[in-house]
């Protein structure tokens, strides 16, 4: 059984084991992030969704500042995911006003923080509604180009494994532990909504992580009977009882994607035979925390086990590498570019670029 008081692993390996060293986010400008979606203005409706340019700026703050300036409850703010706080990052916001005329978001001035585009729908933006960001980093002083290039071009070709990074688990894995005291207790303790959701999200995606390397480790990117695939570009989900030419060629083309385990009270959720076994075993030393995930009633969920680069570019600026990418919503820029150099992400930025 695991201990509340142990120290965290909180990296795991890589695909690429040579890589060269480069400096990472000297500064905002050098880790760009664009939320891909697109958007109707429908005109009217209470919700003003706005298009904002944030730079060294917490998502959260903005969200809050948004209502202050509104004159509304944070509540009445959303957004469809989190973004780096030390960046420049471009996202929908959208707050509920009803029988208000839109605004004039241009005399809130908040520091690192520009209205672009102000538009009205009748519905508000949901959580997770965009399907991907697209990435624009700058890796400075890059000391082997050739190494690099070798790196970049196996990224491209076979992508990486889809591991939450390191700012998932806070500073020193505090989230982990703050979350695996809380809900130990015979009766965990009533605590903020936000709260809560980053404790449980950072031990599910500690055990996902774990989940994911043993399986490289053992099979690297081969199918197990009974493992659960994803469709690509959805969340549905089958269990393939049984590996045939066509399944494997649509594996093969990414039409398909094996997953690995978001745990919960009912276990390791959708897969059978083999890959149960497998993640059941991988697992057993975590019996006590998903036993836990019963008491807050936390189902289980899959994630794709490889993590695929969209429209991946590369651009040399002297000796700095400027490569551009689009990811998945949920995936981690910092997976890729662990395979590319040495990273090590300790910062607590925000939990994810989701």
């Amino acid at each position: 059984m695991s201990s509340i008081s142990e120290p965290f692993q909180l990296s795991w390996p890589t695909l690429n084991q040579q890589k060269t060293t480069a400096s990472f986010k000297q500064q905002p400008a050098d880790f760009r992030v664009r939320e891909v979606l697109d958007v109707d203005d429908e005109g009217e409706g209470e919700h003003q969704w706005l298009w904002i340019k944030k730079t060294g700026a917490n998502t959260r703050f903005v969200a809050e500042q948004l209502a202050k300036f509104a004159g509304v409850h944070p509540r009445n703010v959303s957004f469809s995911g989190m973004k780096d706080r030390n960046a420049v990052t471009w996202q929908w916001f959208s707050i509920q006003l009803p029988g208000k005329d839109t605004l004039d978001w241009q005399q809130m001035m908040l520091e690192g923080v520009e209205v672009e585009r102000v538009i009205r729908r009748t519905k508000k933006l949901k959580t997770g509604f965009h399907k991907a960001n697209a990435f624009t980093i700058r890796l400075r002083d890059v000391a082997d180009t050739e190494r690099f290039e070798q790196n970049w071009q196996a990224l491209c070709s076979q992508g990486t494994l889809n591991y939450f990074g390191a700012q998932r688990f806070g500073f020193n894995g505090s989230n982990l532990l703050n979350g695996r005291q809380w809900i130990s207790a015979e009766r965990p303790a009533k605590i903020a909504k936000g709260k809560r959701s980053i404790w449980l999200s950072a031990m599910r995606s500690y055990l996902f992580n774990q989940v994911v390397a043993a399986r490289y480790q053992q099979y690297q990117f081969m199918p197990l009977a009974g493992d659960c695939v994803m469709l690509q570009g959805s969340q549905s989900v089958f269990i393939a009882e049984q590996w045939d030419d066509e399944l494997l060629s649509r594996l093969a083309s990414a039409d398909i994607q094996l997953t690995g385990p978001m745990p919960g009270e009912d276990g390791v959720g959708n897969v059978a035979t083999d890959a149960l076994q497998f993640e059941t075993s991988q697992l057993a030393q975590f019996d006590d925390w998903i036993a836990d995930f019963a008491k807050v009633r936390l189902k289980a969920a899959r994630r794709p086990y490889r993590l695929l680069l969209q429209q991946p570019e590369l651009m040399w600026q002297n000796q700095d590498a400027v490569i551009s990418f689009t990811l998945p919503t949920g995936s981690f820029a910092t997976a890729c570019i662990n395979e590319l150099i040495d990273l090590a992400v300790t910062e607590n930025d925000e939990n994810s670029v989701e």
